[in-house]
C-alpha cells in the first residue's frame, strides 16, 4: 500500500515530535535526575506539539534492556554510572514515530559507541528489495567488532497506522530470512547491543499494558481501564502510571491484575539481560525509498 502525501507528512510530524521530545529527556538524564520526572516531561511535550504518545516513555537502566516505565511515587534516580535508555514515539492520527538513546552520565564508553554504530550502519539499508537477513548480519558485525553481542530476541520492527509492531521483524542478528525491505513501508530500526549473554528474559512487574479485547469485569476500574485502552489509547500501550494518576495506586493495581487474569490487558513485563550485561539502545523510524527518510532525525 503506497502512502499517501498527507499520510507521509503525518508521519514526519510525528518524526519531529519524538525528537524534540527525545533531545528533552536527553537533556534531564543527569546525575540525580528522577526518572519519573524524565518521563513526565518528554510525554507532556509531545502533547504540547500536537502529538500524542504512542507508547509510554521507557526508561530502562543497566541489565534492564527495556519495558521499564515510571510509576507514581517512583524512587529511581540516575546514577553517574548507568546506562540509562529512553525509548519513546509519539503518533500524529495514529502515524507513529519511535526513537531511542542511550545516555551515561559518567560519559560515552565503547558500548554506547558500539551501539551507535550499529544503528548507523543499518539505516542506509533500508532501501526497497534489502534483505532484512543483511541487516542483521551487518548489525551483529559491528556488535563483534566491538567485542560485544547483539541481543539476538529483541528486534526492530514495521510500523503501520494505529500498529506499533506491524508484523515483520528486523532481526539484530544474522538469521535465515527470507523477507525484503518493502518501498514505502515504515520500519524501526533498533539495535541492542550488551556485554552479556546476549538475550533478555521477562521478569516482573509489568509497568506497561495494552487493550486486547473487552470482558465481563467486576470492578468499574476495570470497565473503565479497558474503555480508556479503546479510545483514549488508541489500542495502544498506556502506562500504568497513568492510571494511578486516575483511580490510585491500589484500584489500578486490583483492576489491572483482574484485567490480566482474563486476558483483557497484555501485560508487557519488564526484559533483563540474561546473563545481567549492560545493555545500549539506539533507535529510529525510517520510512523506506531508494534513499531511506528517517523521520526521528532532527
Amino acid at each position: 500500500m503506497v502512502l499517501l502525501p498527507e499520510e507521509i507528512e503525518k508521519l514526519k510530524k510525528a518524526g519531529r515530535i519524538t525528537a524534540e521530545a527525545l533531545k528533552l529527556g536527553k537533556g534531564m538524564i543527569k546525575e540525580g535526575a528522577m526518572i519519573f520526572d524524565i518521563a513526565e516531561a518528554v510525554e507532556k511535550k509531545m502533547v504540547e506539539m500536537g502529538g500524542k504518545p504512542a507508547f509510554p516513555a521507557n526508561i530502562s537502566i543497566n541489565e534492564i534492556a527495556a519495558h521499564y516505565s515510571p510509576l507514581v511515587g517512583d524512587g529511581i534516580f540516575v546514577k553517574e554510572t548507568d546506562y540509562v535508555k529512553l525509548d519513546i514515539g509519539a503518533h500524529v492520527d495514529g502515524f507513529i514515530a519511535d526513537a531511542a538513546i542511550t545516555v551515561r552520565p559518567a560519559g560515552e564508553d565503547e558500548l554506547i559507541v558500539c551501539a551507535k554504530k550499529m544503528l548507523s550502519s543499518a539505516l542506509p539499508m533500508f532501501t526497497p528489495g534489502t534483505q532484512i537477513a543483511d541487516i542483521g548480519e551487518t548489525i551483529e558485525g559491528v556488535a563483534k567488532e566491538f567485542g560485544f553481542k547483539s541481543i539476538r530476541n529483541l528486534t526492530g520492527h514495521g510500523v503501520e497506522r494505529y500498529n506499533l509492531h506491524a508484523g515483520v521483524m528486523i532481526q539484530n542478528v544474522k538469521t535465515n530470512s527470507a523477507g525484503v525491505i518493502d518501498d514505502g513501508k515504515v520500519y524501526a530500526c533498533e539495535p541492542f547491543c550488551t556485554n552479556g549473554a546476549g538475550m533478555v528474559k521477562e521478569v516482573d512487574p509489568a509497568t506497561i499494558f495494552r487493550w486486547i479485547m473487552d470482558r465481563p469485569v467486576r470492578t468499574m476500574e476495570a470497565r473503565k481501564i479497558m474503555e480508556l485502552g479503546k479510545t483514549d489509547f488508541a489500542r495502544l500501550p498506556f502506562a500504568k502510571r497513568w492510571l494511578q494518576k486516575l483511580f490510585g495506586s491500589v484500584k489500578t493495581e486490583l483492576a489491572l491484575k483482574e484485567l490480566s487474569s482474563i486476558v483483557s490487558v497484555y501485560p508487557y513485563k519488564i526484559l533483563k539481560e540474561t546473563g545481567n550485561g549492560m545493555v545500549a539502545q539506539f533507535e529510529h523510524t525510517i520510512i523506506v525509498g531508494e534513499k531511506p527518510f528517517v523521520t526521528t532525525l532532527l
